[in-house]
Order: C-alpha cells, then sequence, then structure tokens
C-alpha cells in the first residue's frame, strides 16, 4: 500500500514491488579491480511482496565469464536503522544461500534500488553491487 501521509516511507515499504536487474559490479578489495559476473548486460528480477516474501533471479548476458543462473527466494526483513535486508532463503538452486540469512545493504533512490554486500571467496574480498530499476 502507497505511504499517503507527509512523512517518508520506511525503507521496507519503499522496497515493495518488482525490480529490473540494471548492473552488477564486483570490486576486488585489494587490487581494486573492477568485474561484471554476470556480463555487461545481465537480466533479472527481484520482488518484494508486502506479506514479507521475496524471490530473486539473476542471468548473466552472453559476455559473462561463466554461464550464470541464480534463482532463490523465502522471506525477508528489513532493519529500518542499518538499511539491512535479510533474505531467508528457503527455497534456491545454491545450496550455500540456505545456510544463513543474506544480508544486503540497501538503498532506494526513487526508481533505482542499490543492493551491496562483501562475500570472501579463496581467500580473495570482493565487495558486489547490484542495481535494480522498479517496473511499474
Amino acid at each position: 500500500m502507497p505511504n499517503t501521509s507527509d512523512e517518508p516511507a520506511g525503507l521496507r515499504e519503499a522496497l515493495l514491488g518488482g525490480w529490473e536487474l540494471s548492473s552488477c559490479d564486483s570490486v576486488d578489495i585489494d587490487s581494486g579491480a573492477v568485474s561484471h559476473p554476470f556480463g555487461t548486460a545481465p537480466r533479472g528480477l527481484i520482488l518484494y511482496t508486502a506479506d514479507g516474501y521475496m524471490s530473486a533471479q539473476l542471468a548473466g548476458s552472453s559476455d559473462a565469464a561463466l554461464p550464470t543462473y541464480i534463482a532463490y527466494g523465502g522471506r525477508f526483513r528489513v532493519e529500518e536503522e542499518t538499511a539491512t535486508v535479510h533474505h531467508e532463503v528457503s527455497v534456491s538452486m545454491l545450496p550455500e544461500l540456505l545456510a544463513r540469512p543474506q544480508l544486503r545493504h540497501a538503498r532506494v533512490d526513487g526508481d533505482r534500488l542499490t543492493l551491496s554486500a562483501s562475500a570472501t571467496n579463496d581467500g580473495v574480498t570482493t565487495h558486489n553491487t547490484l542495481v535494480w530499476v522498479r517496473r511499474r
């Protein structure tokens, strides 16, 4: 339900709806090197529902380093004070996403949603940023 008061909407309310993936960048913290794990024209859709569910699908473009497709979903909750979204994954193509909540720093600016998180794999730490555009 849209916010009809003069008060700004909270992050949880601002997330609700459907978003299409615009970009995905990964920055190696040590070297500063930027990569695009889903290619330069990734495709994706993320949905947040008013009753607390989310679903995400991401697919790489033809220039992705590897053929990529990720899908997961479950409940979500928001920590307004830290602008953190918890994806409580209950179904996923990647079993490691089921192990613990997937935490994302979130920022909504109009029809643009930015989700970011850091990850360490094989001793390499990266900061990943996904930009989504609201579709009405």
